[in-house]
């Protein structure tokens, strides 16, 4: 019985020694094989790797090698190591075995867009709403935020309607909430032709120009507003014209008749 178990004993250490031979012979050949020339570990796949398979799954399963190769041989982008850095990115093709391990061999890691930061805050008991003015409707571009404004409505004439042009107050105090511009190209005012609605038309004026393209400057408004005052404004914004009027400290507008365009017919 003592017999067996020292053949066994003999046998796993003859194994083992075999197993420490093979690695140091070939550790001893990748060494050879640079000896005399700068070396670089690099990274050869040990089996078929599918497209698709992340840093991290390769690194897990172990499967690639490393080994050492002539540094002039070794073409750039070549990998030395997988760091945390390519967990997430997968191979773009498919790898053979004793293939190397390139960066481009990876997607590029695409980054998180991060939610843009609102430009305001909105009161609990207010709606934000917004509408496109021109700079002359919204005071010179004299507008701010935590403005004051009453907010006015014109209903041009309609060609097919005998009513005339009629200008009302249709806010008569709302808090501006923000004023964004942006640069658009120059273009003549567009007129919606509608039937049983005012068109729309959009005001702006000339800015600088830029190189040979001139551009018009437009403004978006955003008003905090309560529920039907937010109706008012959208149904407003859609069939006539609006115009806001800055509020001084103690100016105050109440609902006035609807003014009418001088010279109509009564």
């Amino acid at each position: 019985m003592r017999r067996r178990i020292l053949m066994l004993g003999v046998a796993a250490l003859l194994a083992l020694l075999s197993a420490v031979a093979v690695v140091a012979y070939a550790r001893g050949a990748d060494r050879r094989a640079v000896e005399g020339k700068k070396g670089t570990w690099v990274l050869l796949a040990t089996a078929t790797i599918p497209s698709g398979t992340t840093g991290a799954q390769i690194r897990s399963k172990r499967l690639v090698r490393q080994v050492l190769m002539p540094a002039e041989t070794v073409p750039s982008g070549a990998l030395t190591k997988l760091d945390s850095g390519l967990d997430t990115r997968k191979l773009n093709a498919d790898l053979a075995p004793d293939q190397m391990l390139l960066s481009r061999q990876f997607d590029v890691a695409v980054k998180p867009v991060a939610s843009p930061t609102p430009t305001f805050k909105v009161p609990a008991d207010r709606l934000a709403v917004s509408v496109q003015l021109g700079i002359a409707p919204q005071v010179a571009g004299n507008v701010k935020r935590g403005d004051q404004v009453v907010v006015f409505l014109t209903t041009p004439k309609q060609e097919t309607d005998e009513k005339p042009q009629q200008t009302a107050v249709l806010l008569a105090k709302v808090t501006v909430l923000s004023v964004g511009e942006s640069a658009v190209p120059s273009q003549p005012p567009i007129v919606v032709p509608q039937s049983g609605a005012a068109a729309i038309m959009s005001t702006a004026v000339p800015s600088p120009s830029v190189g040979s393209t001139t551009e018009l400057i437009r403004y978006v408004v955003t008003l905090a507003v309560t529920a039907d005052q937010a109706e008012a404004l959208v149904n407003g914004y859609n069939r006539g014209l609006l115009h806001l009027g800055l509020l001084g400290a103690k100016a105050t507008v109440t609902a006035s008749p609807t003014v009418v365009e001088s010279g109509a017919a009564g």
